[in-house]
C-alpha cells in the first residue's frame, strides 16, 4: 500500500488525481504545511511506500525514516531546495508539483497523457501565469467542489471542459466573488511594517489568491495577510519583488516568495471581546 501525502490546495489535488489514476493501492491525504511532520511520523510504518508532493517534511524526520520506508518527494518550493541532494527527491521551482508529478509518471511510462490539459491548467494557476482562460475558473471549481469531489470528478473524467452544471455553478460563483471583493475592500486594514512596507490584513474565508491579487492592486499594498479565523489559517500574498515566504516559514508554514501560508493558534482577540462584553471574567 502506498501513502501519498500532499498539500490541500488545487496543486496538491492535481498530484492526487495523477497518482490515483495509475496506482490503485494508494491513499492520498491532504494536509497543511505544519501538519506534515507529525502525520508522516505517526503513519509511515503502515505503508510500503511514501510519496510526498507539494509539501515536504523536515530533514530530521527524513533521516529518521529514510531506511525504513521507500520514499519519493516531488516539490517546487524554494524552502525545500536542500532536499535535492537526496536521490529520491524531484525538485524544480519553475514548475508546479502537478506538472513535476506528471513528468515523473510519464518518464516511468505511466499512461497519464489524457491529463496533460488538466496538468497545464493547474500549472498555469499555481504559478500565477494566467495565460490560459480557464485556470482561474478551474480553481473556482476546486473551491466549490472541495478537494475530495474535485479529485473524484477528474478521476471519472479527465476533460477540462466544464460540464453544463459546472458552468452554471461557476457563473453564480463569479457573481458572488465580485460582490465579495467589493466588500473586502471596505474592511481591509492597512499597516506599515518595520521595513516601511505597506501591507494589509483582512478576515476572509475564500478566494485567497484572487482576493489577495485584487486587494494588492486596488489598495496599492506590497503584501497582505488573509486571515481565515474559522480554520485558523493565514494566507500571504505579495507583489513581485516582495518576498513573504520567510514570514510563513518563521511561523512553521511555507510557500513561494509571493504566495505562502501558515496555520495559527491565535484566538484573534476572542477572549478580549468576551471579557469586554461582560460574559467572562
Amino acid at each position: 500500500m502506498i501513502l501519498h501525502v500532499t498539500h490541500n490546495d488545487m496543486d496538491g489535488a492535481g498530484c492526487a488525481i495523477l497518482l490515483n489514476s495509475v496506482y490503485k493501492n494508494i491513499q492520498s491525504c491532504y494536509l497543511n504545511y505544519d501538519e506534515v511532520n507529525d502525520f508522516i511520523l505517526n503513519n509511515h510504518e503502515n505503508y510500503e511506500k511514501l510519496i510526498i508532493t507539494d509539501v515536504t517534511p523536515n530533514e530530521e524526520l527524513l533521516k529518521h525514516i529514510i531506511n525504513r520506508t521507500e520514499i519519493t518527494i516531488i516539490d517546487h518550493h524554494v524552502s525545500s531546495e536542500n532536499l535535492k541532494e537526496y536521490d529520491f527527491t524531484i525538485h524544480e521551482t519553475g514548475k508546479s508539483a502537478t506538472k513535476l508529478t506528471y513528468e515523473w509518471l510519464y518518464s516511468q511510462k505511466k499512461d497519464v497523457k489524457h491529463y496533460k490539459e488538466l496538468t497545464d491548467c493547474i500549472d498555469d494557476y499555481d504559478l500565477w501565469l494566467l495565460k490560459r482562460n480557464d485556470s482561474l475558473k478551474m480553481n473556482m471549481l476546486f473551491t466549490i467542489l472541495g478537494i475530495n469531489r474535485f479529485v473524484e470528478r477528474f478521476l471519472e473524467d479527465p476533460s477540462v471542459k466544464f460540464r453544463n452544471e459546472e458552468q452554471l455553478l461557476l457563473t453564480l460563483e463569479e457573481e458572488s466573488q465580485s460582490k465579495y471583493f467589493e466588500n473586502a475592500e471596505k474592511y481591509t486594514k492597512t499597516f506599515t511594517d518595520k521595513w516601511d512596507r505597506t501591507f494589509g490584513c483582512i478576515f476572509a474565508e475564500k478566494y485567497n489568491s484572487e482576493l489577495g491579487n485584487h486587494l494588492l492592486k486596488k489598495l496599492h499594498l506590497q503584501y497582505i495577510f488573509i486571515i481565515n479565523a474559522q480554520k485558523k489559517k493565514i494566507s500571504l500574498r505579495s507583489v513581485p519583488g516582495v518576498a513573504i515566504n520567510d514570514i510563513a516559514e518563521s511561523n512553521n508554514g511555507g510557500g513561494h516568495p509571493n504566495a505562502a501560508g501558515f496555520s495559527t493558534d491565535f484566538d484573534f482577540g476572542l477572549k478580549s471581546f468576551l471579557k469586554k462584553s461582560g460574559v467572562v471574567k
